[in-house]
């Protein structure tokens, strides 16, 4: 099967899957270790002792959340031939110095549609992930086949084990980050290894579960789904969570606080992304406008849109920029949860076809 990233499957136990990761992608999982451990130095002056310091602290965290996912880390580790540490450190790259890169927010537009609003009577779920293009070259597409556990295929970034994605009991996961004045660095549940836990759930009420019933320093933004119609937006401070349910069967995120349980906090990333407010608009006004016949095609022209470029749904480099600064749409891409079919772009999807993605895993 061709893709625009490199498509990499894994099988076995957890520290077996985490080491095939680690080897065959080794090249790109080093890269990512290197281009953040340098980005981190030159922009906020954390250096690599420090950076896995940091790292260091969060093992024990996520031993006591899930001691699969640490022996999945530790093979990813072993197969790239690099420390715990340091894949904790990518693994981690959300929280670690996140509140500190007040220039370095790139932004994510997320939509989800349940069967009474599309055309096909399925469940999509869709995201641009607007991101540094430092990572362009180095994401993959990761098939997880992992005993006991419902299959997973995920795009991510190579070592990262968490990302969004679909699994074999029809349950989608798309993300939007978040930053509140709450925000803080401290030993807990990275965000990326979070959404793994919920994207190895056998059931949509098992996967709130887990993204409710976990503590967070950092704010977020989860939108979760489930093929036969049912989808909830979930986000997060790290004092309180807003429950946003669809409205009219569909449901829209970008990057600034919505929910009602946000008042306790001050929005930090809207002030320096204000297109997180008309990226919403518009996304939200596009689909309630074709309720009853949302398609992937509905999907893919409004993640195309152009409204306020560079700062557009589809957004573009803006090359009057520092480099470490820049960023664009590396990826576009819509699941649909009842076919387990997955749609996906590199790069902005105005510059080049979606490709489909089928893996039989999901079928199972």
């Amino acid at each position: 099967m061709d893709g625009p990233f490199p498509i990499i499957t894994v099988h076995g136990d957890p520290y077996s899957c985490g080491k095939q990761h680690g080897e065959k992608a080794k090249k790109l999982v080093r890269y990512n270790v290197e281009y953040y451990l340098g980005l981190w130095r030159r922009r906020i002056g954390l250096v690599r002792e420090q950076v896995l310091a940091k790292a260091s602290e969060l093992i024990e965290t996520i031993k006591d959340f899930d001691t699969d996912l640490l022996s999945e880390l530790r093979g990813v580790a072993d197969g790239a031939e690099l420390s715990l540490e340091e894949i904790i450190a990518i693994n981690s790259r959300y929280e670690v110095v996140w509140s500190q890169m007040t220039q370095l927010r790139n932004e994510c537009t997320a939509m989800a549609a349940l069967p009474k609003a599309t055309e096909s009577g399925h469940t999509l779920l869709a995201q641009n992930w607007d991101y540094l293009t430092g990572v362009r070259d180095s994401c993959i597409v990761l098939e997880v086949l992992t005993e006991d556990k419902p299959a997973v295929v995920m795009h991510t970034e190579a070592g990262i084990i968490g990302q969004k994605g679909l699994n074999s009991k029809g349950i989608g996961l798309v993300v939007n980050a978040m930053i509140s004045d709450k925000d803080r660095f401290e030993p807990s549940v990275p965000f990326w290894i979070l959404c793994r836990r919920a994207l190895n759930s056998k059931s949509l009420n098992e996967a709130l579960n887990i993204v409710l019933s976990t503590a967070k320093a950092v704010s977020s933004n989860i939108i979760l789904a489930q093929a036969r119609g049912a989808a909830v937006d979930i986000e997060s401070t790290p004092l309180d969570t807003s429950i946003i349910h669809h409205e009219r069967c569909i449901l829209v995120h970008t990057n600034h606080f919505i929910g009602p349980r946000s008042l306790s906090v001050k929005d930090e990333f809207v002030k320096t992304a204000p297109h997180s407010i008309y990226r919403y608009s518009l996304a939200k006004d596009y689909l309630k406008e074709r309720v009853g016949s949302i398609s992937k095609e509905s999907f893919k022209e409004i993640l195309r849109d152009h409204f306020g470029k560079p700062k557009s749904i589809c957004a573009h480099e803006d090359i009057t920029v520092d480099e470490d600064y820049r960023g664009e749409t590396l990826a576009s891409i819509i699941f649909d949860l009842e076919s387990s079919e997955i749609l996906l772009t590199k790069g902005p999807p105005c510059m080049g076809p979606y490709h489909l993605l089928q893996f039989q895993s999901l079928k199972n």
